[in-house]
């Protein structure tokens, strides 16, 4: 695995969720060829063995915490998580559990950047909501930004 892994966490057909697939898809060609790009549904057992082996792993997923439609939470993912964000997931087992077992289990990278964005609905669709497609761009622009920094070190 690569030393960098970006993973986008949602469901491509559910609308707003997938905007962490979305963000994927629009980092292709923007970021360091060392930096690998996977696509994942939040399975945690594929989380962790993404991740396991990467000195930096950024994630991104679709939250449901009560904020603001569109707005992009940035938070060190080993550090902990706020705790509406343990019933924020749109899938089974969210994207914090997968860390509360990598910890347990010590498979955690060593560095864990988390950006959650806040979605307003979740249901069948192709497309995302216009809040949510703009908060896509300003996250491929902040983790283009971000591991541009780290490369350069």
């Amino acid at each position: 695995m690569a030393d960098t892994v970006v993973i986008g966490v949602g469901n491509r057909v559910m609308g707003d969720d997938a905007v962490g697939p979305v963000v994927l898809d629009r980092l292709v060609g923007r970021l360091p060829e060392t930096v690998a790009l996977v696509e994942s549904v939040g399975d945690a057992t594929h989380l962790l063995d993404t991740w396991r082996d990467a000195r930096l792993a950024v994630v991104v997923d679709a939250v449901v915490s009560g904020g603001v439609s569109g707005s992009v939470h940035r938070i060190d993912g080993n550090a902990g998580f706020p705790a509406s964000w343990r019933s924020a997931s749109t899938h089974l087992i969210g994207l914090v559990e997968a860390v509360d077992l990598g910890g347990a289990v010590d498979m955690l990278p060593d560095e864990l950047v988390v950006y959650g964005i806040e979605i307003g609905r979740v249901g069948p669709g192709v497309t995302l909501s216009p809040e949510i497609d703009t908060a896509a761009d300003e996250v491929v622009d902040m983790i283009t930004a971000e591991l541009a920094e780290v490369s350069s070190q």
